[in-house]
């Protein structure tokens, strides 16, 4: 019987998968140019009050991968916001609470249209995937792990507990 149950056990533990779990989104990530293949925005997503929330804190230009701005000095502004609001000031997620193995009943906000989504987020083989939805459609953006190139010289990781949301008033 107890080899019976050690073989259950090694079993159990050799199906275990590495990486990171789905509920491990907390953290730094990136959007990468699919075609190019340089980053294209660093964002930082945290934990308030046991809820999730993501903001952009380094921009890169989309098209040559130039550094555009860092959360230390925002220079862009959503244009399709009601009260003027710099990119980097607001997030563009909030509001996700965990519900088993996915963060849900967030919204999304898109600064190009100005649009907002209902979205979850969650981890699957070490990439972030945020699902901006329409009713029972949607569409999913991946974000990948950081590595201290995707950061300008010299900036400073801001410590994730000191992020305060603040929800872009569309």
């Amino acid at each position: 019987m107890k080899r019976l149950l050690l073989l259950v056990w090694i079993v159990l533990q050799a199906i275990r998968l590495p990486g990171i779990s789905s509920t491990e989104v907390v953290g730094f990530w990136k959007t990468i140019d699919s075609h190019k293949g340089f980053t294209t925005s660093v964002i930082a997503v945290y934990a308030c009050d046991q809820t999730v929330y993501g903001r952009v804190i380094v921009s890169y230009d989309e098209k040559t991968g130039e550094l555009l701005e860092t959360m230390y000095d925002p220079q862009k502004f959503v244009e399709k916001l009601s009260h003027p609001q710099r990119l980097l000031d607001i997030n563009i997620f909030w509001n996700l609470h965990l519900a088993k193995n996915r963060w849900k009943g967030g919204r999304v906000f898109d600064p190009r249209s100005g649009n907002t989504f209902n979205c979850e987020l969650w981890v699957q083989d070490e990439e972030l995937i945020l699902r901006g939805m329409v009713g029972p459609f949607g569409m999913n953006n991946t974000f990948f792990p950081v590595e201290s190139g995707d950061f300008p010289t010299g900036f400073v990781l801001p410590p994730l507990d000191t992020l305060k949301p603040c929800i872009p008033i569309t």
